[in-house]
């Protein structure tokens, strides 16, 4: 064996083989317990040769455990393998690519920024941007390497980031007045209109849906958190936390709510003898399988009384629950315009009322006067289910409302995942065709999924009930958006979707999450960053407006011209009691000490002439008692005295 192994080479297999054979001979012929050991070593080792440089970062790459870690072995398997020459290059393969568009607006921008024209960078910033600009928003750009894309687009991106912050900066720095700077406000305004908004949709799918938890935690620590958020189900209960904790104690919630009480199924500690015996007792009792008294109390624990215009105000995030109606199909988006006053916590409840899983739920809201909780809608007598079931990704009523034309998708729900198609997967060889090619098995699904909508529509022709077909709206949907996130389901997974979950569990799938975002981040930066700047530009030149030199001086003029005076005019009287307002004479006392005061007689066309009695001096009476009724209290004096003036008209006798 010895002769055998001098003679191999010792970095071809073969060697590797030998060494294994001998050390496997050692192992079962030595009487040496320590030799036996090292023999075994040896031998587990030759079976698994030494890493080369790639298999190494690919490797490190599965075991990262945070974004950057990711991107640094990311990075480096790009460096490796020569995907860094693609990213130099300024052409690719894909035919909707225009590199010659993107630069010729990135040279604009910067000549602007150079000679500080803030008239030119106002013009390119308004008319110039866009999410597709020459094709860069193009899904296969992003196939080529490990991470990033085209340097060309993200020099461009940075470019544009560069161009809003000096911007909003010069405004500041050449003292523009305050009527230019809202003039440059609104075109940063009109600018993210025509930009369009990006939103953050969160899928149903049971407890599967708390690997929304880890996306969520990958944006914000990225900052690239939509500010428009949806959830859907159980979508629904990551986006209720999300959006009605403020940036502040974000990351407290992120870290916290794994480890929280989160039996929304049993009461805590049930064991699987017990989860059978209350699926039956609840069952017989309500006709569903689960009580939603538990769902119910882990919602108001976390999100207690806040309402969805409570919540915008707070977070300044717009919360946005999908529910569905129990006895149409007409789906329903909840959100501070729709239903302001409405209880966070109760919107949940009912987007995760799945129909004979959960009885359906009504939606309370809060009382604007007393502020108790009463009946949303009483008078249609209403009762909503699983928000998944019409529109698990309601693109369409986001983008009618908030102006939305870009969709982060982050999708669990287990029917949906088996007819996606998944995208074009980078293994390490760059892409040599201009279009993906789609696999038979695909094909086949697409075959189905419109078999399946096509019988639905033939029972809806027939005339049939609608709680007969009711579950085709389920496939006949849009479940992908421009970026989807798909976590990873484990087999065993799909058994505890109805169960509490863990603090173990909630771990493993917030890593799910995270993971699951990383390959796309470069993507989401490159389509959001640009969309968070402009908000951040506007925000920034409103409070110049509001809060600036000029606005400060206008306000303490307006104080100092007003100091002194009573809260009420220039008297805290009545109105009826100022003698000047019902006299146009002045008033002369007679020999008694009385003021008689001659009134004219005013005629009203509605009216006719009433004759009114000499008004006496207030001296002479004897204090009144009782309050005053007086209609007029709170309006202005001076305006009262003139619109008793403007009603009158010729004297008479």
């Amino acid at each position: 064996m010895a002769i055998l192994l001098s003679l191999v080479p010792p970095h071809t297999r073969l060697f590797w083989s030998c060494v294994g054979i001998y050390a496997d001979v050692v192992k079962l012929c030595s009487p040496s317990k320590r030799l036996r050991l090292l023999a075994e070593d040896i031998a587990r080792f030759s079976r698994k040769p030494p890493e080369t440089a790639v298999e190494s970062l690919l490797r490190c790459m599965d075991e990262a455990t945070s974004l950057a870690e990711y991107e640094k072995c990311t990075i480096a398997l790009d460096k490796v393998q020569g995907h860094e020459a693609w990213k130099e290059e300024r052409e690719s393969i894909e035919p909707g690519y225009n590199p010659d568009v993107i630069e010729a607006q990135m040279v604009m921008l910067r000549r602007a920024i150079a000679t500080s024209d803030l008239s030119a960078v106002q013009h390119l910033l308004r008319t110039g941007l866009s999410r597709d600009l020459g094709g860069m928003n193009m899904l296969r750009l992003y196939k080529h390497s490990w991470f990033g894309t085209k340097y060309l687009i993200d020099e461009y991106i940075n470019t544009v980031l560069e161009t809003i912050d000096t911007f909003a900066d010069l405004t500041v720095r050449y003292n523009v007045p305050t009527a230019e700077v809202r003039f440059y406000q609104q075109s940063l305004e009109d600018a993210l209109k025509y930009f369009g908004r990006s939103a953050l949709t969160l899928s149903g799918g049971a407890v599967l849906g708390m690997k929304h938890i880890g996306v969520v935690k990958t944006l914000w620590e990225a900052e690239l958190l939509p500010e428009i958020i949806s959830g859907a189900s159980a979508g629904s209960i990551v986006a209720g936390i999300v959006g009605t904790w403020t940036d502040e104690r974000m990351p407290e919630v992120l870290e916290s709510f794994p480890f929280s009480d989160l039996a929304v199924f049993d009461p805590p500690g049930t064991g699987r003898v017990g989860w059978l015996v209350n699926r039956l007792r609840t069952f017989m009792y309500s006709s569903a399988f689960f009580d939603m008294g538990h769902l119910k109390r882990v919602m108001k624990l976390w999100l207690g009384d806040i309402t969805f215009r409570e919540a915008h105000y707070k977070t300044g995030r717009i919360l946005n629950i999908c529910v569905s109606s129990a006895t149409s199909a007409e789906p329903r988006l909840l959100n501070y315009v729709t239903a302001p006053d409405v209880l966070v916590w109760s919107a949940v409840c009912a987007s995760c009322a799945v129909p004979n899983v959960f009885s359906p739920a009504n939606i309370y809201e809060k009382d604007p006067n007393t502020k108790e909780a009463k009946l949303w809608m009483q008078n249609a007598q209403q009762t909503f289910v699983d928000g998944s079931l019409d529109h698990d990704i309601p693109m369409r009523k986001l983008s009618e409302m908030f102006n939305v034309n870009f969709f982060i998708v982050s999708q669990v729900n287990p029917h949906v995942r088996a007819f996606l198609e998944p995208e074009e997967d980078f293994q390490g060889r760059q892409p040599s065709t201009p279009v993906p090619h789609h696999s038979p098995l695909q094909a086949a699904k697409s075959v189905l999924r419109r078999e399946i909508i096509h019988r639905a529509q033939q029972v809806a022709d027939f005339g049939l009930p609608q709680k007969w077909y009711r579950w085709a709206s389920v496939f006949n949907q849009q479940y992908t958006g421009d970026i989807n996130i798909l976590p990873e389901i484990k087999p065993g997974e799909y058994l505890r979707m109805m169960m509490n979950p863990t603090p173990e569990f909630m771990i493993e799938a917030s890593i799910a999450g995270e993971r699951a975002t990383w390959p796309r981040m470069c993507r989401i930066k490159n389509c959001v960053a640009i969309e968070l700047a402009l908000i951040q530009a506007i925000h920034k030149l409103r409070d110049r407006v509001n809060f600036g030199p000029e606005a400060r001086a206008a306000r303490e003029s307006k104080r100092s011209s007003s100091r002194g005076r009573p809260s009420r005019g220039r008297s805290a009287l009545p109105a009826f009691l100022r003698r000047r307002s019902l006299s146009i004479e002045s008033a002369i006392d007679d020999e008694n000490g009385v003021r008689p005061t001659s009134l004219r007689v005013r005629r009203n066309v509605s009216l006719g002439s009433i004759p009114l009695k000499p008004a006496m001096s207030l001296a002479h009476t004897s204090p009144r008692t009782t309050p005053f009724l007086s209609p007029q209290v709170g309006v202005d004096l001076d305006f009262l005295g003139e619109a008793l003036v403007m009603t009158t008209t010729k004297d008479t006798v």
